[in-house]
């Protein structure tokens, strides 16, 4: 009697997984119809009330299958999965098993990805490209294993809605990004700006009028001071085609200039967006599918110049894939470049990743940041703060958009900077002046030029512990020029630069101007200051100066009166080089007959060692 009522309950049981095989293989065919018939919501409607209660392979797979082919991979994962367990890899169609592979990589069940590649029924030959996906899973698995231990804050700003694509100034204690709403009828995408204070974000308020609109607002990128956006924007009536980038300035505490759209050299009929300006206005990086690229979404950059936009150049081959690139940063010490990519070796969907930039042609060590930062989800948006230990980014680890912030591990870290601000006034009326502000790193070789506002104020950042140079070029002053070392500690440096009005008789220091010891041949460092030079007096053609050397005291009479000549005429010599007619110039040797200080110390010989110029007459 119990063999008889063991056989029946065997019998019935398969005669019950038969017929839940049967009805849901129906259920399947029912869906494939929905699917061919383009009625997406159907299929998934009823793909979610399938029982997990047939275990057959080709059912399992064909599951699987379609949801994959609806991008669902968790879903797509979990029945490969099942049938895996159950039936190895005997009756799995190559397909499905690419399909697997692929799920599990992106999903990041890297461990699976391993077990399956390592099964005796696996064949490697039978699929394309499976090389360059071991690569991606094998970097991944690794990656996960040695875990940076890393905490990820969630910002207070953050709430059931998506936020990402956070934008901050220099100062780092305002925060600006996007807020897209989860209203299905209305979707919309705006900026919204919060305050720091005692270490809290407050609550957001909405940018302005003059940015957000009826349109979608996509990503906004702030310049240093917090005083100029750049942003994209989609489908407004002056779009160029698809999303736009814009340009708005702050006119007070709240209020913004009418956005306006930068123009047909920077937009396209194609797509433009996730704008992000360097620290001194002059680069503008951002993100298109144009033509020209490597692929999918790639990263641009134009420069400006004489106050316009150049053609955009692609990043090239170090920086873009044949995937998408997206939300590149230039940290303010213009070195440090972050972006996010899904075709560099990453952990699945987006990665963030750093870069540095020597110039514009060599932008090396592409080096991914690693778990936890990166996960199989998508990570973007990373910006960093100006002493290079804080950043930001958004990520969908947990179904929506959240802003995220952490401490950057020593080697992600870019370089510590220090905030220059200053203002350009009037000796006479102290009014400030909108002028053209020429800054030199004199121990990093590298130059740049800022704008000054109305008010005759600018900020910039530069290198703690630098040795740098402003020059000033303004029609109607005097050629301004003046060294300045920051201190190691030093962070923060107001500068005021009193420019005076052009005047007969009027002496310019050139600070910048170097010799070797007891020589008269210019340093190459002072060329850049000569050039500068050259092109004031090229612009004011109407004024005659004198170049006039001067010494200290160490040495003889007539010894100090030869070198201070030899030394003036370099400097003429480099200014006719640079086109300046010999008929604005002359030269004379001082010697050490009109010191500035006494040469009591080395300091003040220092000081009294320059090369000055005097307005000397103007041509009517």
């Amino acid at each position: 009697m119990r063999l008889l009522a063991l056989f029946l309950l065997l019998n019935i049981s398969v005669v019950y997984s038969q017929n839940k095989c049967r009805s849901s293989k129906k259920k399947i065919s029912k869906v494939e119809k929905y699917l061919l018939a383009g009625e997406i919501n159907k299929s998934i409607e009823l793909l979610s009330v399938i029982q997990l209660k047939c275990n057959e392979s080709d059912f399992l797979n064909s599951v699987g299958d379609i949801y994959y082919s609806l991008s669902d991979l968790e879903n797509a994962y979990m029945f490969y999965f099942k049938n895996y367990t159950i039936h190895g890899l005997v009756n799995t169609n190559r397909m499905s098993v690419a399909n697997f592979l692929t799920s599990s990589y992106k999903r990041g069940y890297y461990s699976t990805f391993n077990d399956v590649i390592s099964d005796p029924n696996f064949n490697a030959s039978n699929y394309t490209q499976i090389h360059d996906l071991i690569s991606q899973n094998n970097f991944a698995f690794e990656s996960k294993r040695k875990d940076l231990k890393i905490k990820t804050r969630s910002l207070d700003i953050n709430s059931f809605a998506d936020e990402y694509f956070p934008s901050m100034p220099i100062n780092s204690d305002i925060l600006i990004y996007t807020y897209r709403n989860q209203i299905k009828e209305f979707p919309d995408e705006d900026f919204y700006i919060s305050r720091k204070e005692f270490n809290t974000w407050n609550s957001p308020i909405r940018l302005g009028e003059n940015i957000n609109s009826e349109y979608s607002e996509g990503a906004l990128s702030v310049s240093l001071d917090g005083c100029n956006v750049f942003f994209a924007s989609c489908h407004r009536p002056d779009s160029y085609g698809g999303c736009d980038i814009y340009y708005s300035s702050l006119i007070n505490d709240t209020l913004w200039s009418p956005a306006y759209n930068l123009g047909s050299i920077i937009n396209t009929k194609y797509w433009e967006s996730q704008p992000s300006i360097s620290a001194d206005g002059n680069l503008l990086f951002f993100v298109s599918n144009r033509h020209g690229g490597y692929g999918g979404k790639d990263i641009w950059m134009t420069r400006k110049h004489d106050n316009s936009w150049s053609i955009p150049i692609n990043l090239g081959p170090s920086v873009n894939t044949s995937s998408d690139e997206s939300t590149p940063f230039l940290h303010f010490d213009n070195k440090t470049f972050y972006f996010a990519s899904k075709g560099h070796k990453g952990l699945g969907g987006f990665d963030l990743y750093i870069a540095h930039i020597d110039s514009l042609d060599d932008i090396h060590d592409v080096t991914n940041l690693g778990y936890p930062i990166n996960s199989h989800y998508d990570e973007s948006g990373l910006i960093v703060s100006k002493d290079g230990l804080t950043a930001y980014y958004n990520t969908n680890k947990n179904k929506n958009l959240d802003i995220y912030s952490f401490e950057l591990p020593l080697e992600f870290r870019s370089n510590r900077v220090a905030t220059i601000h200053g203002q350009v006034i009037d000796s006479i009326s102290r009014i400030g002046i909108e002028t053209e502000i020429l800054i030199n790193q004199v121990d990093h070789s590298r130059s740049s030029s800022i704008r000054s506002s109305q008010q005759g104020l600018f900020s910039c950042s530069l290198p703690v512990a630098s040795n740098f140079t402003i020059s000033v070029l303004c029609g109607g002053y005097d050629f301004f020029s003046s060294n300045y070392i920051l201190d190691p500690d030093e962070l923060n440096k107001n500068i005021k630069i009193v420019l005076n009005r052009l005047n007969i008789g009027n002496k310019i220091s050139l600070d910048n101007i170097y010799y070797d010891f007891d020589d008269y041949s210019l340093k190459a460092s002072s060329l850049l200051e000569i050039k500068r030079f050259a092109t004031y007096l090229i612009v004011n053609s109407n004024l005659k100066v004198e170049i006039g050397g001067h010494t200290d005291d160490v040495g003889s009479e007539s010894y100090n009166n030869t070198l201070s000549k030899k030394r003036a005429k370099s400097v003429y010599d480099a200014l006719i080089n640079y086109g300046v007619s010999s008929n604005q110039l002359t030269f004379k040797g001082y010697g050490y007959s009109d010191p500035i200080f006494d040469n009591k110390s080395d300091e003040a010989r220092l000081q009294n060692r320059r090369t000055e110029v005097k307005v000397i007459g103007s041509y009517e």
